[in-house]
């Protein structure tokens, strides 16, 4: 391959560096990422609201540095955050090619392609997300290592933990790389950062140490993200380097290693601290992330977008390679520049295609949208919204901390609609909502206070993290009046509840869906009220109805409308209306829509901790179908309230 001037090589790494420029504002304007997920989202929330709030600035699980530097572009919107990124992995490609020259590799130019294209950095790059910055101030801490001006690259190592936390791993390898270099006076040098940060955060947390003790990963989550093969990132070698990159690499570092033990004898050549403080930085970093999501510690996920904070020093360790691969074959030169024009071909279409679903939105935030648009077309969305996802505050553009009229997450209390206003809206989404927001959707089915006011659902089911099948509930707290409650919603609409693929379009007494229950659904979706409820609003009688749709004779569906007072599992006043019953089956016709009623008084002297249940049982084998299941509570002063 050829070897430019440094005028040239300039021009071209420059003229490359505006090319991708140009081509990737053409791609921000023209795409919505999603590579990232809810981070990116919340990175750009705390970004954004932090010039309103100069406290997001310094969150510790938003990464201060990152935070501030993005800070001003997040003002203009979620693209021009993108845009940020991009323009830290351009600086990254750039100090990567003045590195390479510093290290007297052929062919320098080429790293800045490989950093560009290599897949998970070239997808990163396009996301509001930390590991693009890290991997800049990290190219240029080594940069500056490489010209000896070792006190510039203490100093930016010491912002590298405020990026990412886990750089902490590097640092014995930066620290071992200084003192050989016996550049003792610099080390104090490496808490520069979080002198400066702790600083400037100090009127927010009121303490010196805040990083320290408000630092989010002080535990694991294992019970939540769960963990994985110690290989997890080794097989994942495609989506993170790409298969050419990562073969370049393995030349790079044996023949590394080669020539240092054959030619250096173990010397602390330039070699020596190349392979210190790149190929082996980088191999660390890798070893960490897959000893903790092996152990399930660190909240680690096993997200492979976390590696791309240092494939740059894959890139260039792979160039090292490449320089071996043609000076060993030196001898075919026509042949080499055909292989290496392919070789660049493969691995600037693997880096441009290998995650080209982060480029679109994804199948959570198509869901969540549509929820959005729900809310926003009935007027729901100037009450109050306790939300999981924060792509909801963005998708709405509220302010996520006014907490006049958002909230994320629920209070954690037994019955949360005690404690919200009147009216409020709760979002809740499958993937953030059992897990982060550790609030499981049968808390909010089960809060008598609370009424679902939509259910969305993809078309094709797909699962979420924790195993959830992915689904966006609403629901909203109606005012309470003496002698009214409100309870759950079964129009067995929409697919809702885990006995949703029991709702079919056969048959519907209104809407769409109808349940359908046969030998595979014994019990149907139940409404389930506190006792406790029930008292404190002076209940005295409840009206059980549904709508039944036989198309067998009943005495081979039978079945049963039931309202039962319960403790644990101890019924102790029950009451039903049996379809297959003579004198009930004769008043009920075939194949057409018929009404069914239980009357039911409420007892006065049972244990209060108890439920009042209304539900279907199906105590028969063949189809036979129900619709709009519904609740009527009488109170004592002759007003009611319908639940359907």
């Amino acid at each position: 391959m050829m070897r430019f001037t440094h005028k040239k090589e300039s021009t071209l790494v420059l003229s490359l560096l505006s090319i991708f420029f140009l081509a990737s504002v053409v791609i921000i304007f023209n795409t919505e990422n999603s590579f990232g997920g809810g981070d990116s989202f919340s990175h750009f929330k705390l970004a954004y609201w932090g010039w309103k709030y100069p406290k997001l600035l310094f969150d510790d699980w938003g990464k201060p540095v990152y935070t501030i530097l993005v800070s001003p572009l997040a003002q203009i919107g979620m693209n021009f955050a993108r845009l940020y990124n991009v323009l830290m992995g351009l600086l990254t490609a750039f100090f990567a090619w003045k590195l390479a020259r510093k290290l007297n590799l052929n062919n320098a130019w080429l790293v800045v392609l490989l950093v560009l294209f290599t897949p998970i950095y070239f997808s990163l790059m396009f996301a509001a997300l930390t590991e693009v910055t890290f991997s800049m101030l990290l190219m240029l801490s080594l940069l500056f290592f490489f010209k000896r001006k070792y006190f510039w690259s203490a100093v930016v190592i010491s912002f590298l933990p405020l990026v990412r936390n886990e750089s902490v791993v590097l640092f014995p390898l930066f620290l071992l790389a200084f003192g050989l270099k016996k550049q003792w006076k610099v080390l104090p040098f490496f808490m520069v950062g979080f002198f400066i940060i702790s600083l400037l955060g100090r009127p927010f947390y009121h303490g010196f140490w805040w990083l320290i003790t408000d630092m989010p990963y002080k535990s694991g989550a294992a019970d939540i993200y769960g963990h994985g093969s110690l290989f997890h990132f080794i097989i994942q070698t495609r989506g993170i380097l790409g298969y050419p990159i990562a073969g370049l690499f393995c030349v790079g570092l044996l023949a590394g290693v080669w020539l240092w033990i054959k030619k250096d004898h173990f010397q602390m050549s330039q070699r020596f601290y190349f392979l210190l403080l790149i190929p082996a930085a980088y191999l660390l970093y890798l070893a960490a992330h897959s000893y903790v999501w092996w152990k399930g510690i660190g909240n680690s996920l096993g997200l492979i977008r976390v590696i791309g904070a240092v494939t740059p020093l894959a890139a260039i360790t792979a160039l090292y390679g490449f320089d071996v691969l043609t000076a060993v074959f030196s001898k075919y030169r026509k042949i080499m520049v055909a292989f290496a024009a392919l070789l660049l071909l493969w691995i600037m279409y693997a880096g441009a295609t290998t995650h080209l679903d982060g480029f679109k939105k994804s199948r959570p935030q198509h869901i969540l949208a549509l929820a959005c648009n729900y809310l926003e077309q009935n007027g729901l969305a100037k009450y109050k919204i306790y939300y999981f996802s924060n792509y909801v505050p963005f998708r709405l553009g509220i302010d996520p901390f006014d907490q006049n009229h958002s909230s994320e997450g629920v209070p954690s209390v037994p019955n949360i609609s005690t404690v919200i206003p009147d009216n409020s809206i709760i979002v809740w989404d499958a993937h953030f909502g059992p897990n982060e927001g550790k609030t499981p959707l049968e808390k909010l089915l089960d809060d008598n206070g609370l009424q679902v006011l939509n259910i969305f659902r993809p078309e094709v089911s797909f699962k979420v993290l924790g195993g959830y099948d992915y689904a966006v509930y609403i629901f909203q707290k109606k005012k309470i009046n003496p002698g009214e409650s409100l309870n759950m919603v079964f129009g067995f609409e929409n697919k809702q509840d885990d006995k949703g693929k029991f709702y079919t379009r056969k048959y519907a007494h209104s809407g769409h869906f109808s349940l359908k229950m046969d030998s595979m659904l014994q019990f149907s979706p139940a409404f389930s009220i506190p006792f406790k409820d029930l008292m404190q609003n002076n209940y005295s009688r409840v009206q059980a109805s549904v709508w039944v749709y036989p198309v067998h004779a009943l005495s081979e569906t039978p079945g049963s409308l039931v309202v039962s007072f319960q403790h644990g599992n101890v019924a102790l006043k029950y009451r039903a209306y049996n379809l297959d019953n003579p004198l009930n089956s004769r008043k009920l016709k075939l194949n057409q829509w018929n009404k069914i009623t239980v009357d039911y008084l409420v007892p006065e002297a049972l244990q209060k901790t108890g439920k009042l249940k209304v539900y279907i049982w199906n105590r028969g084998k063949k189809d036979i179908y129900f619709d709009d299941l519904k609740v009527t509570l009488f109170g004592k002063l002759g007003k009611s309230i319908n639940l359907k």
